[in-house]
C-alpha cells in the first residue's frame, strides 16, 4: 500500500528504482561503507528497511536517533545489544538464523538471544560476524547521532573498512552536513580519510512524480480524487514523500482535502517544535523568523531581538543560525536563508 506507514517490499515503494539499484550495485561490488543522505521525510528509512527485506543476506536495522533519545549517549555496549536485537527481530528469515547460530558469543534461547559471556563486547560481536563468512548488512539510521559518544566510531568504521570482508555498513543521515563532518572523508585527520565508500542521495519528488504518486496511491485504494485537489496537494507539499503519504492516508481515512492538508500542517508544526526544542528555544524562533520572511542574517537578528526584548550577541546568533544549516533545517542561498522543508515553513505561518 503506497500510503501505508510500513513498507516491507520494493513493490510498496514508489519511484526509487534508481536509488535502490545503486544500493544493490554497491552491495554486489563489495563497497564496505555506503552513505544514504537526503532531507527529512524523503524516504531514506523506508528504502533501507525494504533493502534488508529484499536482499538474500542477513542484516540488522539500528535506529541511532532513538538510541540517543533514550540513553543520551551511545556506548559500544548499547550498540552491541541493538545490533543483536536487530538481528534477532529477523530470525525467522533463514539467512539471519543461520548467522545467529554461527556466532560463538551468542546462544539462541527460546524466543530470544542471549550473550554467552559478560565480557563479550562490540568488537567480539563484529569479529564473530566476520568469522562466520556470512555477508551481513548493518544499517545505522540517522548515523550522525553516533558522534554523541566518548567512543570514536569513525575509527571503528575505518577498521571495518580496512579489514572486514563480510560486513557492509549503511549509514543514513538527514543532517547531511553534520554527517559529512562526523565521517570526515575529506579530512586528513579523520580515520575515514579517503577510505572506500559510496554516497547515494535521495531527492524529493518532482511535481510530475508527486502527482503520479498520489494518483497511483488513490487508484490502489479505489478512490477518485479530483485532479485539482491532487495538484493543490502537490503544490503545497512540494514533493516530500513523507508529507504526501500523510495526505493520502488522511484522505483514505475519510478527511476532505482541506482538513487533510490542515492535519499535515499540524503534524509538521508538532514535529518541528519537538525537534528544535531538544536544542534551544531560540532555534525555533530563528526558523519561525525565516518562515515569516525574515531571511537575511540582519533581519533574523532584528526579529529575534524584538521577540526577546533585548540585544543579542552577534557571535552567538551567528553560531545558532549556522548550526541550523548544519542540522539541515535551513539552507543558505546567496545572502538569504530558507527552510529546507516548505511544509514546515507553511505550517509555521499558518
Amino acid at each position: 500500500m503506497l500510503f501505508g506507514r510500513i513498507k516491507k517490499s520494493k513493490r510498496e515503494i514508489f519511484d526509487r528504482d534508481y536509488e535502490f539499484n545503486q544500493l544493490i550495485r554497491a552491495l554486489n561490488d563489495g563497497v564496505p561503507l555506503i552513505v544514504l543522505t537526503g532531507i527529512r521525510r524523503v524516504g531514506k528509512t523506508t528504502l533501507v528497511k525494504v533493502l534488508l527485506n529484499e536482499v538474500d543476506l542477513p542484516g540488522a536495522y539500528i535506529d541511532v536517533r532513538k538510541l540517543w533519545g533514550v540513553h543520551r549517549t551511545i556506548s559500544p555496549e548499547v550498540l552491541k545489544k541493538e545490533i543483536v536485537r536487530g538481528l534477532a527481530s529477523r530470525k525467522s528469515y533463514a539467512p539471519v538464523m543461520k548467522l545467529l547460530k554461527s556466532l560463538k558469543g551468542l546462544r539462541i534461547a527460546g524466543v530470544g538471544v542471549e550473550f554467552r559471556e559478560m565480557e563479550y563486547d562490540l568488537i567480539d560481536l563484529l569479529d564473530d560476524i566476520e568469522s562466520s563468512e556470512e555477508r551481513t548488512i548493518l544499517v545505522f539510521d540517522e548515523a550522525q547521532y553516533l558522534r554523541y559518544s566518548n567512543y570514536d566510531y569513525t575509527a571503528l568504521l575505518a577498521s571495518l573498512n580496512d579489514g572486514y570482508e563480510n560486513i557492509t555498513v549503511i549509514l543514513t543521515g538527514s543532517e547531511v552536513q553534520i554527517l559529512e563532518e562526523f565521517l570526515g572523508f575529506n579530512d586528513r585527520h579523520s580515520p575515514l580519510y579517503k577510505r572506500e565508500h559510496e554516497i547515494i542521495h535521495l531527492e524529493r519528488f518532482s511535481r510530475g512524480e508527486s502527482l503520479l504518486y498520489l494518483r497511483r496511491g488513490f487508484e490502489e485504494l479505489g478512490m477518485e480524487v479530483p485532479e485539482r485537489e491532487l495538484e493543490s496537494a502537490v503544490e503545497t507539499l512540494d514533493g516530500i514523500v513523507g508529507w504526501l503519504r500523510e495526505y493520502g492516508w488522511m484522505r483514505y481515512r475519510g478527511k476532505d482535502h482541506t482538513t487533510a492538508i490542515g492535519e499535515v500542517f499540524q503534524r509538521a508544526k508538532r514535529d518541528i517544535i519537538d525537534e528544535l526544542s531538544r536544542y534551544s528555544p531560540r532555534y525555533l524562533r530563528i526558523v519561525a523568523a525565516v518562515a515569516e520572511g525574515y531571511r537575511s542574517w540582519r533581519a533574523i537578528k532584528e526579529y529575534i531581538e524584538r521577540i526577546e526584548g533585548r540585544e543579542i550577541n552577534k557571535g552567538t546568533l551567528y553560531t545558532e543560525v549556522k548550526n541550523l544549516v548544519r542540522y539541515g533545517y535551513l539552507e543558505k542561498r546567496g545572502n538569504e536563508y530558507r527552510i529546507t522543508d516548505p511544509v514546515i515553513e507553511k505550517a509555521l505561518r499558518s
